[in-house]
Formats: structure tokens, C-alpha cells, sequence
């Protein structure tokens, strides 16, 4: 860069002695040629022509002709070509030439911390500062390097000191503000924005950054239209664009804020942020195999980028590749020791995959680490817990932080109130445990949901048997050899511990909750453009289309392909039997049912992944109605439906084992297997369970969950008119 000159002093030369003070340089260049030759260097810089002004500059010192002029700019352009040691020399000899002229300083400093010498930028920088207070370039440079470092402190301290000298400043004002918002003081940074703003309100940088801030704050229209604005100034801005799609995808404006992404990454290829929220967005839509090539991306061009690493981490657990997975929450540690989300997400693979070791071990080892104290606690208070020592797991959870449980991340506070519950409750602290059960079921990503789909859609279903040309049809419908076995019921009554017992037999697969009638219920409604209450409307060629889709994907997603039998396990399903019905007459059916109290309050306390059949379970009264539901479409199905079923009594299982697990496997025509009784071995094995019983799957049969709900009576006065028909029904 070219700066103003500043007063001229004797200079010695570069590498040589100044032997006398004749001026016999002079002989060669004289004082009107060598003041031409600064104003034509000076002239070449400035339009860009730094060949050109670098050989008059070199031309000017090799005749000892020195200017601090001529020194700072050959620097500046060394620098540019990074040049990087010969920069560093002219900027030394300007500064023991011209202590005074402060423009050597910076331009010093920038080149150190290219080089990696950053401490010793800063001692260069306060040296030109202790020589003028009211020189501005220093603070804006050391604030940088403290942000470099995540001291935002520090650099805060440095751009208010800056304003204190200009307190108009527009650039300081807007960096200020960045700085504030990244050490999470979004409200303060609002004000030094808008201060920006009022200055120049067309400033897209400071309306850009604004709009991050309001986001943050959930002022998400006025963020909108602060975004809005600073793209019609700079309608390419990147940073506009992908700010824009962070606050459309808060207003559930998906298309538009993909758009958005999109258009960013087109403006710029290397732009990992927007790689990186794109990847979110559609991840949270399910498409998860486009979401990890993006993140990994993301990464690819931003290998210090520790957040892709945690969602890139999150991604590949629900592709099931865990170990993946884990190695990318490590690599996101390593980047950073004080990354408390990577942490809490390594330490929650864990805890969910059942390596409860792994996790005492890594903890054990991070005992001194301060910075993620209160994941410590948390996690102790967990694993103490799966022990069973609940006093020593309260004492742990006790001790967490009271502000840091507001200030984590939804998930992580989700998971402490979930935690805390299940330990209130083993020290029989029922009143505190049902609160904390409350607070754990406050996901905001039930806001997405509506309850009452899912009931419409279970009353939809019912409609068919209503429908005696649907009746007819399921009659003659088409017998197929390979029809597999639905497990059915409701969730949280045992389905997932006989799940894990079955698989464990050599010629049994079972396949855990994967969407695969919901795949053939779209298809019915995109291709054949019917309601799930219209399938008498279905031909014998759109049923063996069906068919065959359906037996495809439950081939594909079989990961014993030795299996004689394979299970379609997903306890709603028992709403859609009128489809499987019409599908696979023959298929054989498992109904599992356990005292309808103790299926709703274990509802209740589980922390499912919200959609609208789930949302049904935030609170007892509507899993109780829920329940009912469900129970009254069973009995209609059971009278209307020639339906192959065999009941599992969650307590008999529980009682009686062997005797229960051989009528189910008599049912199926399958021999006993004494592998059966190993069934918490496969349980470890399985890895990622996905269902909320994952850790306990894994224990011993044990009795405590049965009449578990009479802990919890006082919470059920307003759905006994849902449950005790039931209970009465089932014969509890």
C-alpha cells in the first residue's frame, strides 16, 4: 500500500557504513531528478504498476537515496508478493531510521503474523501506540489478531479504544459488533451496528452483519429486511445471501433460504459457511446423503472449521456409520480442546451406543478441563446412573451449573432435564422428576408439528373398513411366499426388548422402525393420486406394483441376508393394517401391549425425535388419547380384517421368558435357539438402537417399570376415561 510521506532524516544504508556525510550520491541522482524519481515511483504504485515502481524504489536505495516513502511501499510490495523476509528487512531498517514514522509499524506487524510471528506483532503494534496514542491502524490490527485467538475480550478492549479516538468510525463501529455478537452479547452488538448504520445506512457490510445479529436475537423479520436491504445495495454479496437463508430457514421458508445457499455458493465456490448451512437445512428434510457430501465439502475447504466436523459427525449417525462418526467429533476436539459441542456429542454417542467404558474412560481423562466442567457433571451423573448408584448420579447432576443449563444449546438443556428426571425419579423425588420430564418434552421442534394430523390420519385409515368394496377386495388378495412379520402395538410397550431377543436368533432379522409402509402409502399418493382412505380404489397391478416396491426395500435394508424370516418392526404401524392387509393377507402379525398406564407415562418421559405422531406424547392427557385411539382402530381391524396375530404381553415376557419367547417363535414356525438368551450381547452389538430404550435393552429383565405409573397417579385424573377401559381390557 502507499503511504503520505513523513519528515525526512539521514538513513544509513542497507548492509553498509555511511562513511561521511558528503553527499556523493548526489554525483549520480540529483535533489529535483530524486524528487521526480519518488513522485513517478509514488504515481506507478498508486495505479497498480508495482513492477514498474519497485525498480525505481530498488533504483533509489541502491544510490542511497532513502524515504521512508520509498522503504514502506518496496515493503508493502514485497508483502504483496509475499516476499515475506525481504518485506520484514525494509520495514526494520524504516523503523530504526524513522521511529517516528508509524506506518512502518503495521505493515511490520501484518507481514509477522503472515509468517506465524504473532506475539511479536503485537509488541510491535503497542510500540506504536506508546508512540501515538491517537494512531488508529494498530487497533484494528491487534483486535484481529485477539479474535484470531478467540480472545474477543481483549479485542473488545482494543476496537472501544479505537472508537474513543473516532468515535465515527464506521468500520470499527461494524467489527465491534461482530466482535461482540461472536462472545454472545448479540444485543450490544445491535446497537454498535445500528450506530454503523446511522452513519451510512447503505453500508451493506455493517446491514449484512446486522441482519447475523437480529437472527440471533430471533428478530427474524426485521433481520429479513436489514438482509433484503444490503442485497439490493450488493445484490452478489455471498455473506448477504447465506444470512438471508440462515433467517428464512428460522421462518421455515426452506425453498427460499435453499435458493439463497445456493445462489451464494454459485457467487462464490469456496464459501465453506454457506456449504456448511445448506448441508443443515437439508439435513433437517432428511436428505442425508446430499447433506454429507456438502458438509464434507464444507470441510475440505475449511479444515479448522470445527462445527462441520460436529454436524458432519451428527450426520453420519443417522447414516449409521458410527465410527465415522466418533472420529469426527475427535477431529473437531483436536482443532479445538474447548469445543464444549463436540464434546457433548462425542460423549452422547457414547452413552446411546452402550460404550459406557469408552465414556468413563474419555471423561477420566478430561477431568481438568474446566472449560466443559458441567458436560462432566452431566455425563458422571449418567454413567453413575446406568450403574445404579442414583445418590452418587443426583449428587453429579446437583452440581451442574444453573447458567449454563439456560446457555447450552437446546439439545444439550433437552438431554439435562431428561437426565435429571430419571435420577429424581430413582431417588423416589416423583413431584421433581415429573417436572424435569415436563421441561425435557419443550424440544421447539414441536413447533413443526401438529398433533392432530396424526390423528386424522389415523381416522383416515379407518374409513377403508368402513368400505365394503374394500372388504371384498381384501379377500381374494394376492398370497405371497415372501410376506414378512409385522411387530405392531404402541410405542414404549416392549417393543424394542422383543426386537433384540428376536434378532438374536440365527434366522430371524428384524428391521427397526425404517419407513418402509410410509414409502409405499407416498407412492399411493403421487402415482396412483389416492387417499390412504381410498384403497379399494387399488388394482391387482397397482398392488403387485406395491408389493414388490415394498418387498424390495425390505430386502435392501435386511442386513442378515441369511434370514429365513424378516420383521417390519414399528409399533404405529398397527394403524396401517388395512394397507398391509390388502398387501400380504398372510403376513403374520406381533401385537405387544403392556398395562396401557405404564405405556403412556413411558411415552411421556422418552425424548422422541419430534414429528406429528410424537407431539402426541408432550404431555399424559394426549398420550393417554393417543393410546385410546389407537387401541379402539386394533379391536375394529381384529373384527373387521382376517388378520394372523399373536399377542406379547409385556409383563408375561418379563415373568415368564422362555415359555413367552417360544409361543412367539412357534407362531413364527421357527425353532429355539439357546442364542435367544444372549440377546443383550446383540443388544451391545447392534450399536446405534433407535428407539429410546437403547440403555436398557442392554440390562437384565428387571420389574421395576411394571405399575410404574402408580408413582405418578395424581398426573392421570384427566385420562382415566382413556386408560381404564383398557386396563380392563388387557386384564390388568
Amino acid at each position: 500500500m502507499v503511504f503520505k510521506s513523513s519528515k525526512s532524516q539521514s538513513m544509513k544504508g542497507f548492509g553498509n557504513n555511511d562513511r561521511t556525510n558528503k553527499r556523493s550520491t548526489g554525483k549520480r541522482v540529483k535533489s529535483f531528478q530524486k524528487d521526480e524519481l519518488i513522485s513517478n515511483a509514488l504515481s506507478l504504485h498508486s495505479s497498480g504498476k508495482i513492477k514498474e515502481a519497485s525498480e525505481i524504489y530498488n533504483f533509489l536505495i541502491q544510490n542511497k537515496i532513502y524515504d521512508p516513502r520509498v522503504i514502506n511501499n518496496l515493503g508493502s510490495i514485497y508483502s504483496q508478493l509475499k516476499q515475506f523476509d525481504k518485506a520484514i528487512l525494509l520495514f526494520d531498517e524504516s523503523i530504526k531510521r524513522y521511529p517516528n514514522c508509524l506506518e512502518a509499524y503495521p505493515n511490520l506487524a501484518n507481514v509477522l503474523v503472515a509468517k506465524g510471528r504473532s506475539d511479536t506483532a503485537k509488541n510491535i503494534l503497542n510500540k506504536a501506540i506508546e508512540l501515538n496514542p491517537k494512531y488508529l491502524r494498530p487497533y484494528s490490527i491487534l483486535a484481529g489478531l485477539w479474535v484470531g485467538e478467540g480472545n474477543f475480550k481483549k479485542a473488545e478492549f482494543f476496537l472501544k479504544k479505537s472508537l474513543e479516538i473516532n468515535p465515527k468510525d464506521i468500520n470499527t463501529l461494524v467489527n465491534l459488533g461482530c466482535v461482540l455478537k461472536d462472545s454472545g452479547n448479540p444485543n450490544q452488538a445491535e446497537i454498535f451496528l445500528k450506530d454503523a448504520l446511522k452513519i451510512n445506512p447503505s453500508y451493506d457490510f455493517a446491514l449484512t452483519n446486522l441482519g447475523a445479529v437480529l437472527n440471533e436475537l430471533e428478530k427474524f423479520d426485521e433481520g429479513e429486511k436489514y438482509l433484503r436491504k444490503s442485497l439490493n445495495v450488493n445484490t452478489s454479496s455471498p455473506m448477504a445471501l447465506n444470512n438471508l437463508g440462515n433467517i428464512l430457514s428460522n421462518k421455515k421458508n426452506n425453498e427460499e433460504a435453499e435458493l439463497c445457499y445456493r445462489k451464494a455458493i454459485e457467487i462464490k465456490s469456496d464459501f465453506y459457511l454457506a456449504y456448511s448451512n445448506l448441508a443443515s437445512l437439508l439435513s433437517k428434510q432428511g436428505k442425508l446423503v446430499e447433506a454429507e457430501k456438502l458438509t464434507e465439502r464444507a470441510i475440505n475447504l475449511n479444515p479448522k472449521f470445527e462445527l462441520a466436523y460436529v454436524n458432519l459427525g451428527t450426520i453420519k449417525i443417522d447414516l449409521d456409520k458410527l465410527k465415522e462418526a466418533e472420529e469426527l467429533f475427535l477431529n473437531a476436539i483436536k482443532i479445538n480442546q474447548n469445543y464444549n459441542y463436540a464434546y457433548i456429542n462425542l460423549f452422547r454417542l457414547y452413552e446411546k451406543t452402550n460404550q459406557i467404558n469408552k465414556l468413563k474412560n474419555k471423561i477420566e481423562n478430561l477431568n481438568r478441563n474446566k472449560n466443559i466442567i458441567n458436560e462432566i457433571l452431566m455425563f458422571n451423573a449418567r454413567i453413575s446412573f446406568r450403574e445404579k448408584n442414583f445418590i452418587k448420579a443426583k449428587k453429579f447432576i446437583d452440581q451442574v451449573s444453573s447458567e449454563w443449563i439456560i446457555n447450552t444449546d437446546h439439545s444439550t438443556n433437552l438431554l439435562f432435564w431428561s437426565f435429571k428426571a430419571f435420577i429424581e425419579e430413582k431417588v423416589k423425588n416423583y413431584n421433581e422428576a415429573f417436572e424435569c420430564f415436563e421441561k425435557s418434552q419443550l424440544n421447539f421442534k414441536y413447533e413443526d408439528t401438529n398433533p392432530k394430523i396424526f390423528l386424522d390420519y389415523i381416522l383416515t385409515y379407518r374409513k377403508n373398513i368402513d368400505n365394503d368394496v374394500f372388504l371384498a377386495k381384501t379377500k381374494p388378495t394376492k398370497i405371497s411366499k415372501e410376506s414378512p412379520v409385522f411387530l405392531i402395538g404402541f410405542p414404549r410397550s416392549g417393543t424394542t426388548l422383543l426386537d433384540t431377543i428376536l434378532r438374536s436368533h440365527p434366522e430371524i432379522d428384524v428391521l427397526e422402525e425404517k419407513p418402509l409402509i410410509n414409502s409405499v402409502e407416498e407412492i399411493i399418493k403421487s402415482k396412483f393420486k389416492y387417499s390412504l382412505n381410498e384403497l379399494h380404489k387399488l388394482s391387482i397391478d397397482d398392488l403387485d406394483f406395491l408389493r414388490n416396491h415394498y418387498l424390495e426395500i425390505l430386502q435392501n435394508n435386511s442386513v442378515k441376508k441369511s434370514a429365513k424370516t424378516l420383521i417390519d418392526k414399528f409399533p404405529f404401524q398397527t394403524v396401517c393394517l388395512p394397507l398391509i392387509n390388502l398387501l400380504f393377507p398372510d403376513s403374520k402379525i406381533i401385537f405387544t401391549h403392556r398395562n396401557p398406564y405404564d405405556s403412556v407415562l413411558s411415552c411421556f418421559q422418552q425424548a422422541f425425535e419430534p414429528n406429528n405422531a410424537m407431539a402426541n406424547f408432550c404431555s399424559i392427557e394426549s398420550a393417554s388419547r393417543i393410546y385410546d385411539l389407537t387401541m379402539s382402530v386394533w379391536l375394529d381391524y381384529k373384527e373387521k380384517l382376517k388378520i394372523n396375530y399373536v399377542t406379547s404381553k409385556y409383563e408375561d415376557l418379563i415373568e415368564d421368558f422362555d415359555n413367552h419367547i417360544l409361543k412367539i417363535l412357534n407362531f413364527l414356525d421357527v425353532s429355539w435357539d439357546e442364542n435367544i438368551k444372549n440377546y443383550r450381547n446383540t443388544a451391545h452389538k447392534r450399536g446405534k438402537i433407535n428407539t429410546p430404550s437403547s440403555s436398557q435393552v442392554v440390562q437384565p429383565l428387571y420389574k421395576s417399570s411394571i405399575d410404574k405409573w402408580k408413582n405418578y397417579e395424581k398426573y392421570f385424573k384427566n385420562s382415566r376415561k382413556y386408560l381404564d377401559k383398557w386396563k380392563s381390557y388387557f386384564k390388568y
